[in-house]
C-alpha cells in the first residue's frame, strides 16, 4: 500500500511539473497590460495572467506595448512581420506587414501599411480598407479635399477617403457624357 501511495505522489508530481511552464523570463506584472506579465522562452515573447495562465502564447519575437498605435492593441512581430494583438490576447491582425504606421496620420481610423513593398491602409477595426498594391500614397487633402495622389508603375492617380479609385469613376462618368454629346 505505501509503495502504490508512493507511485501516486510521483506520477502527480511528475504531471503537475510537466503541465507547468519553464520560462527564460518573467517581466513585471501590469507592466504591458493589468494583471499580465510578459514571458519569453527561447527568444520568443507572451503573456500570462497573474493566475499563471498562458493569455498569449510565446511565438512572438517582439511584443509593443498596448496603445503605442491603438488604444488596447499590442503590435505584435513575427519574422520580420507586423500584426496586432487587442487587450484579450487575440490576434486581431495576424503579422503580415513590413511596416505599420500610425493611425490617424493619414486618414482618421486609418494606418498606412507595406506589404511586399506596396502601400494600402487598414483601419482600426482591423479590416484591410485599401489593399496594399500603390508604389506610393501621398497625403489626403494635397490636391483635394478627401483624395490622395497614388502611384503605380509611374502612373498616377487618386483614390477618395472610401478607398476607391476616384478617376476611374470620373473617367466612366465623363465618357458617358461625351458619348451623349455625340449623338
Amino acid at each position: 500500500m505505501k509503495t502504490l501511495f508512493a507511485t501516486l505522489i510521483i506520477i502527480c508530481t511528475s504531471l503537475n511539473t510537466l503541465a507547468q511552464k519553464k520560462y527564460d523570463n518573467i517581466g513585471e506584472f501590469g507592466e504591458f497590460k493589468s494583471n499580465w506579465a510578459l514571458v519569453e522562452i527561447d527568444n520568443k515573447f507572451g503573456f500570462i495572467d497573474d493566475k499563471g495562465f498562458e493569455i498569449v502564447k510565446p511565438i512572438y519575437d517582439k511584443i509593443a506595448a498596448f496603445g503605442e498605435y491603438k488604444s488596447n492593441w499590442a503590435m505584435v512581430q513575427l519574422n520580420n512581420k507586423i500584426g496586432f494583438i487587442n487587450n484579450k490576447g487575440k490576434e486581431i491582425i495576424p503579422p503580415k506587414y513590413e511596416k505599420v504606421g500610425q493611425f490617424g496620420e493619414y486618414k482618421s481610423g486609418w494606418a498606412l501599411v507595406q506589404l511586399e513593398n506596396k502601400l494600402g491602409f487598414i483601419n482600426n477595426k482591423a479590416n484591410e480598407v485599401v489593399k496594399p498594391s500603390f508604389d506610393k500614397i501621398g497625403p489626403f487633402g494635397e490636391y483635394k479635399s478627401n483624395w490622395a495622389e497614388v502611384i503605380v508603375d509611374n502612373k498616377k492617380g487618386f483614390i477618395n477617403t472610401k478607398g476607391k479609385f476616384v478617376f476611374e469613376e470620373n473617367n466612366i462618368k465623363q465618357n458617358k457624357r461625351l458619348a451623349l454629346f455625340a449623338k
